[in-house]
């Protein structure tokens, strides 16, 4: 204890023995053993302190780590979702430019000419009216 010998213990008590007088020596290591515990006791409770807040500090650390590799491992994930939605927006693209071929190349002419029957004979005629006589 604090790098003393038996021997050296024994010449302070002697010491205190002789200063105090018996009458108060058991009294005052009474009172400097209470002294020693409570230190010893203050120590303890700074140490637990202390490993609990390095012991915090490497929960953190360990968390800060996790995060980062799910952030890593959602990097190609969320590039993934990227590419998808880009995949969609090209389709839509091609789908709404198929749509306007389709529509600019039909003519109209075509449709109706379907509904049109061939034995019908045209109602209109492109020859020149017969002149009549009766007005010249």
């Amino acid at each position: 204890m604090f790098g003393m010998g038996f021997f050296e213990l024994v010449v302070i008590v002697v010491v205190a023995i002789i200063f105090l007088g018996p009458e108060k020596f058991p009294q005052a290591m009474l009172d400097m053993a209470r002294f020693f515990r409570a230190v010893k006791k203050a120590l303890n409770e700074a140490k637990e302190t202390l490993d609990k807040e390095i012991h915090i500090e490497e929960l953190k650390q360990e968390s800060l780590e996790y995060k980062k590799r799910f952030e890593e491992s959602a990097k190609p994930l969320i590039n993934l979702k990227q590419e998808l939605e880009e995949v969609q927006e090209l389709k839509e693209v091609q789908d709404f430019k198929s749509t306007l071929t389709s529509i600019a190349t039909q003519n109209p002419l075509d449709s109706l000419s379907q509904e049109v029957e061939v034995d019908e004979k045209p109602k209109v005629s492109l020859e020149k009216p017969p002149v009549s006589k009766s007005h010249a």
